[in-house]
């Protein structure tokens, strides 16, 4: 189901956006309901980043620095991202999956963020967490990265 979602092509001039290239809306990222577009992944994670510079002297905390260091180095390849994947937003009938329901997160979105959205789970939820590598590939360092952008500007 998510290669299908990353197979799909992004129309000529697609930014970091929403499905219909407006503003993303997500309530994981802090501060604020709605962001973007942007026009480059650099761009988005700059504004994930709180503006902070990326040669930001960072010496005391370096995980930070090596959040920068993944923000800066960013891949502007952007896949058909949905978003929300968890147990309760996929409709099954057995072993087969029959829908996927709650699309308004849905956007153009660096690689990473569907798994890094899926693994992050509702609370009520959290054995979801352990599926979620059953079903998208596993990006242990993307995880990490978004572990540490969580500790330094909030919830997202």
């Amino acid at each position: 189901m998510v290669a299908e979602l990353r197979s799909v092509a992004p129309p000529e001039g697609t930014q970091v956006s929403s499905i219909d290239s407006g503003p993303l809306w997500d309530c994981r990222l802090p501060s604020r309901d709605n962001w973007g577009p942007y026009a480059t992944v650099r761009e988005f994670h700059k504004a994930l980043a709180n503006d902070i510079p990326w040669d930001a002297n960072c010496t005391k905390f370096p995980d930070l620095a090596e959040l920068l260091a993944f923000y800066r180095q960013a891949d502007d390849r952007l896949v058909l991202t949905h978003g929300d994947l968890s147990s309760l937003n996929i409709i099954a009938r057995g072993d087969s999956v029959v829908g996927i329901v709650d699309w308004e997160t849905a956007g153009w979105l660096p690689a990473y963020w569907e798994y890094t959205t899926a693994k992050y789970v509702n609370p009520k939820n959290e054995f979801w967490a352990e599926w979620v590598d059953h079903f998208i590939t596993p990006m242990p360092e993307e995880w990490k990265m978004e572990t540490i952008g969580r500790k330094y500007f909030g919830d997202f």
